[in-house]
């Protein structure tokens, strides 16, 4: 159901296609919530049926007609609703495959755990690549959609990229320190 709320909460920004949604989605918060263009048309049309979203047809002569969805006032109302009802418990369910193939390494010749902890950092600093291009894009959407107190709308855009940023750093540092002591462990017991 998160990404219904994400979908109502873009749009409280404006009225918007499922395309312009999917591009906006990309640009800023597929950090923390990813969605496929089918899965935010599926959503859109749910939301619809619940009245949370109003829509209506722009025909184009040179394109296919264009479907623009608006957020109504019972939508509104959800998502803030939804807004200020914080979970009770702030931590995602954890399972996490690749952690599950740590605790059992013991098990793999440990060359094998180490080039798997070498492309966990790679893959990482990939991750801090595209955080880096979604905040830049941050600059681009609040001018986009006149976000009218654009300083503070920034501002917690950019808290989710600082968790992403700090998370992810911690992560490459402690996969560094796991590489060093699985070399220092195998050096003791090889001689």
């Amino acid at each position: 159901m998160s990404l219904s709320y994400a979908l109502l909460g873009l749009l409280t920004y404006g009225p918007m296609t499922g395309y312009q949604l999917k591009k906006v989605f990309d640009e800023s918060i597929s950090h923390v919530w990813a969605a496929s263009l089918s899965q935010i048309y599926r959503d859109l049309s749910a939301l619809e049926k619940k009245g949370y979203l109003s829509s209506n047809i722009e025909k184009q002569e040179d394109r296919p007609d264009k479907k623009i969805y608006t957020l109504t006032e019972a939508g509104k109302a959800v998502f803030i609703s939804w807004l200020g009802n914080f979970p009770e418990k702030m931590l995602t369910p954890n399972r996490d495959e690749f952690m599950l193939r740590i605790f059992f390494g013991s098990r793999l010749d440990h060359k094998q755990v180490l080039n798997q902890f070498k492309r966990f950092i790679v893959q990482m600093e990939q991750y801090l690549s595209l955080l880096e291009s979604i905040e830049k894009e941050f600059d681009v959407c609040s001018r986009e959609f006149s976000v009218e107190s654009e300083a503070k709308e920034v501002l917690f855009w950019q808290l989710t990229i600082k968790r992403g940023h700090m998370t992810i750093e911690t992560l490459i540092r402690w996969a560094e320190d796991c590489i060093y002591d699985i070399n220092n462990f195998y050096a003791k017991i090889e001689g």
